[in-house]
């Protein structure tokens, strides 16, 4: 009975490193496993004062949105920029820009001044987002 013991320990061992390898590679390689990093930089003024805006009904703001290792644009990337009940989302295009219009009159300033958040989102990359990316002034 003892000697079985050890055979029992090498079957074992060769099965539990068999199924470990072929979890390995149904994973994949690790480098597609991690998600990257990217940026958002506003190609318009970070600091918007409204009443600049009279004679317009919305307000544009453009984002470029960059993979931060490659230095390339991201593409098909969601763009949001919210805050102060309002809301605007878009997708960047084939060189990573986008536009996101607001309506002058959505937004809710109380305060005479508030901060407007902005979320990027895109496969194989890590969340972006700024709580105090563009400022809007009374």
């Amino acid at each position: 009975m003892a000697l079985g013991i050890p055979i029992k320990i090498v079957v074992l061992t060769i099965v539990g490193m068999a199924g470990l390898a072929a979890m390995l590679v149904i994973i994949d390689n690790g480098e597609n496993a991690i998600p990257k990093q990217l940026r958002a930089d506003l190609k318009s003024s970070n600091i918007i004062i409204l009443p600049a805006f009279n004679g317009s009904e919305y307000i544009n703001v453009e984002v470029e949105v960059i993979d931060t290792i490659e230095g390339t644009s991201v593409e098909k990337a969601s763009v949001a920029l919210s805050g102060l009940g309002a809301i605007s989302v878009n997708m960047t295009d084939n060189d990573g820009y986008t536009i996101l219009r607001l309506k002058r009159t959505d937004l809710d300033l109380k305060a005479g001044e508030g901060y407007l958040q902005l979320d990027v989102k895109a496969n194989g990359f890590q969340d972006y987002s700024n709580e105090y990316a563009v400022k809007i002034v009374i």
